[in-house]
C-alpha cells in the first residue's frame, strides 16, 4: 500500500486525501514554524536581508526541503503507528483518531476560543486537520481490506 500514491490514482475526492495529507502536514509546519532552521538558540539558518536573491533563494529551497523531509517522516511515523494498532485488533483507534481530528479541525473553522496560555495555531492546521481526518477514514478500509484478504 502506498502512503502517497501518483497524482494519476486520483479518482474520487477522497483520494486527494492521500495525496495531500503529507504535502499539507508539511505546509502547517513551516506556516507555524517560519522560513528557519534552529535548535533552542544553538544556531539559527534563515532569510535575512543581506542575502544575496540567489542565496536566499538556495536557503529557502533548503529549509522547505529539510522541513518538509522532518515532518513528514514524523507524519508517516504516527500513520504507520495507528495503522500497526489498528492491524493489530484495535478497530477503533483509526475512527477515534480521524474524529480527533475533525475536533480539531471543527475548532479551527469556529474560532472557538482557545485560552491565551495556548500559543497561536495557525489556521492552516485546520485544513490539515480535516485532511487527515479523511485520509484515516479512507486508509481504514484498505487496511480492512488487507486484514480480511490475509484472515481469508
Amino acid at each position: 500500500m502506498d502512503i502517497v500514491p501518483k497524482f494519476s490514482d486520483v479518482k474520487h475526492l477522497s483520494d486527494l486525501a492521500k495525496v495531500f495529507a503529507l504535502p499539507m502536514l508539511a505546509v502547517a509546519y513551516i506556516l507555524q514554524t517560519g522560513v528557519v532552521l534552529g535548535f533552542d538558540g544553538y544556531f539559527s539558518f534563515g532569510i535575512n536581508s543581506e542575502l544575496s536573491e540567489n542565496q536566499a533563494l538556495a536557503r529557502f529551497l533548503i529549509i522547505v526541503i529539510l522541513k518538509a523531509i522532518w515532518v513528514s517522516f514524523f507524519g508517516a511515523l504516527a500513520y504507520s503507528l495507528i495503522a500497526f494498532v489498528h492491524i493489530m485488533g484495535s478497530e477503533i483507534v483509526v475512527p477515534l483518531c480521524a474524529s480527533i481530528f475533525f475536533v480539531f479541525a471543527l475548532i479551527g473553522f469556529f474560532d472557538i476560543q482557545i485560552p491565551q496560555e495556548v500559543p497561536k495555531i495557525e489556521k492552516f492546521w485546520s485544513y490539515c486537520f480535516l485532511v487527515w481526518g479523511f485520509f484515516l477514514l479512507n486508509v481504514k478500509d484498505q487496511l480492512d481490506l488487507n486484514i480480511d484478504g490475509k484472515a481469508s
